[in-house]
């Protein structure tokens, strides 16, 4: 009995004086934690079956500096499901926001170390940096994967 009770004394004491805050037990960096909330996933459905997977972090949201935000900036996974290859073009697909072609798609290493805390979710498909030119008077933004066939998958954000 006295055993029982010196341990829950014992517990009682540790959990008293430990942290409330759940994040404390997740060694999560800054950059992954700002970049979550700005990571968004849509999938492209054919005939009732998933066929690419879209994960799309919208990095000007992030306030990060390393970032640049000179455009509207994206980095965006792809996962095609029953693709020999996993690149947009070889699978016919596109990158658009609000109907615009990007200026830029540049694929991403899986070890980039500038977007290696983001890079974590997608260890199947490709990675892309994709940049579109900025529109001051646009403030939702329409981030779509489309191909030919009018399959598309889109996302949105808010400036």
């Amino acid at each position: 009995m006295y055993k029982t009770l010196f341990l829950s004394i014992l517990s009682t004491i540790f959990i008293g004086c430990s942290s409330t805050s759940a994040l404390k037990h997740f060694e999560k960096e800054e950059i992954e934690a700002k970049a979550m909330q700005y990571t968004k996933k849509a999938d492209v459905i054919i005939n009732k079956e998933q066929k690419v997977l879209l994960w799309v972090t919208y990095l000007n949201s992030t306030d990060i500096k390393e970032f640049d935000t000179n455009y509207e900036s994206f980095l965006t996974s792809t996962y095609f499901t029953d693709a020999l290859s996993q690149d947009i073009g070889d699978n016919n697909y596109s990158f658009s926001l609000n109907k615009k072609t990007p200026l830029s798609i540049e694929e991403i290493s899986k070890d980039n170390k500038l977007y290696k805390d983001i890079l974590s979710k997608n260890t199947w498909g490709k990675y892309y940096l994709v940049k579109f030119e900025k529109d001051k008077n646009i403030e939702e933004l329409i981030f779509t994967l489309s191909n030919n066939s009018a399959n598309s998958a889109e996302l949105k954000f808010v400036k």
